[in-house]
């Protein structure tokens, strides 16, 4: 069964722009990319997994949190996601740039 892609939201956007921005030695964890994005936990934690499902995005739990409270899960865009990412915004693109004649 092939996963059907996501649609490419203003949310996956911002999302997925945040996670390829950051550097390898300083990933984002899930309330970092909240306040990155502007979105809520309600938007971001749920498009991260329906993401990590497809494969665009992988993530690894820290080893401890250096505040002492819980452990927070980094979060990296994988090379399919990259491409996948690129792929699914030129093909957005061009249907929002299609000319539609007008309507009598």
């Amino acid at each position: 069964m092939t996963k059907k892609p996501p649609r490419v939201t203003a949310s996956l956007i911002a999302v997925v722009d945040a996670l390829i921005a950051a550097p390898e030695d300083d990933p984002p964890w899930g309330l970092r990319l909240c306040e990155q994005t502007g979105y809520g936990p309600g938007t971001v934690y749920p498009l991260l997994d329906r993401l990590h499902g497809l494969g665009w995005v992988d993530w690894r739990w820290e080893d401890a949190n250096p505040q002492g409270g819980k452990p927070r899960r980094f979060y990296t865009i994988t090379g399919t996601g990259a491409k996948e990412y690129e792929l699914a915004r030129k093909a957005r693109k061009e249907r929002t740039l299609r000319w539609r004649p007008a309507t009598p």
